[in-house]
């Protein structure tokens, strides 16, 4: 439990709340029964409540997993009293305060907002692993990688789509913190509630722009596979061609009839062989002076 206090404005920050936390949240600031009850475990969606003096209220932020290469919600619950700013962090597998200062603030909607700017933050750097294997298969999609390249790119959908589900359930609660913060802190918080509304708009509309370069370098990866398909369709196609007319002659001359030409002649297997080579090279030129291989 970290505690800092600045102008009266306090700011508490527990990470993995234990039993004594929750108890101690009770005796001294004499929480909600309800709050406690959502704060003993972490919630199943983002919500915020007014009870009694105190504003309660989920957020949740994507945290990327390095090791497994995938996505987790991070939960980060608020409850914000007149002179008092609690967050609550219920995983321990990064301080998503880190780097984070207390500013000279004079009321707990300023220290709100600098906290929910700073996780706004944490957010985009988030999407950095996404934006840099963007740029990489950028790099590669013309260097005849396209089996490597696709599978990357099932995994920054996958990557994207997490992101997009974990931030989406930040989106209606900002919102009900604009409408309800009116309510908690007054008239003058509107200003300062719609620009955290408009700051999760930006990652909305950089998870948009993501999304669009995927979905573009997909298509046109798929168009280089088809490509190359097509090309190796389109030299069998040719060597069929090359090969059936002069099978079909060798299948002939095979049948022995009394009356087959050449076959019965001296040399006759050579002069066989001799038209059948001839003839493949004469064909094979001409499929390659038209480029069909």
């Amino acid at each position: 439990m970290n505690i800092i206090k600045n102008n009266n404005i306090k700011w508490i920050h527990i990470v993995e709340p234990k039993e004594e936390d929750i108890e101690w949240l009770k005796k001294e600031f004499a929480v909600h029964p309800i709050i406690i009850k959502e704060i003993e475990k972490p919630s199943v969606k983002a919500q915020i409540e007014i009870f009694d003096k105190s504003l309660f209220f989920v957020s949740y932020s994507p945290f990327y997993e390095q090791k497994d290469e995938y996505s987790t919600k991070l939960e980060i619950d608020f409850i914000i009293t007149k002179n008092t700013v609690i967050t609550i962090q219920y995983e321990k597998l990064k301080n998503i305060f880190d780097g984070f200062e207390m500013k000279n603030v004079s009321s707990t909607l300023e220290l709100t907002c600098d906290i929910i700017e700073h996780i706004t933050t944490f957010e985009e750097r988030q999407l950095r692993h996404i934006r840099e294997k963007i740029e990489f298969v950028g790099k590669e999609l013309f260097n005849n990688k396209e089996e490597e390249i696709f599978k990357k790119l099932m995994h920054l959908k996958r990557d994207v789509s997490e992101y997009r589900i974990i931030v989406r359930f930040q989106e209606p609660a900002l919102k009900l913190l604009a409408s309800k913060g009116k309510k908690f802190w007054g008239d003058d918080s509107q200003i300062y509630l719609e620009n955290l509304i408009e700051n999760h708009k930006n990652i909305i509309s950089q998870l948009e722009d993501c999304r669009e370069a995927i979905s573009d370098f997909e298509y046109t990866n798929n168009q280089l596979m088809n490509m190359k398909v097509n090309k190796t369709m389109k030299t069998l196609t040719a060597l069929s061609f090359m090969t059936f007319p002069f099978m079909l002659i060798a299948s002939i001359f095979a049948m022995r009839t009394i009356d087959t030409p050449i076959v019965n002649e001296q040399g006759g297997f050579w002069i066989i062989i001799s038209f059948i080579i001839v003839g493949m090279i004469i064909i094979g030129v001409y499929f390659k002076n038209k480029r069909w291989f």
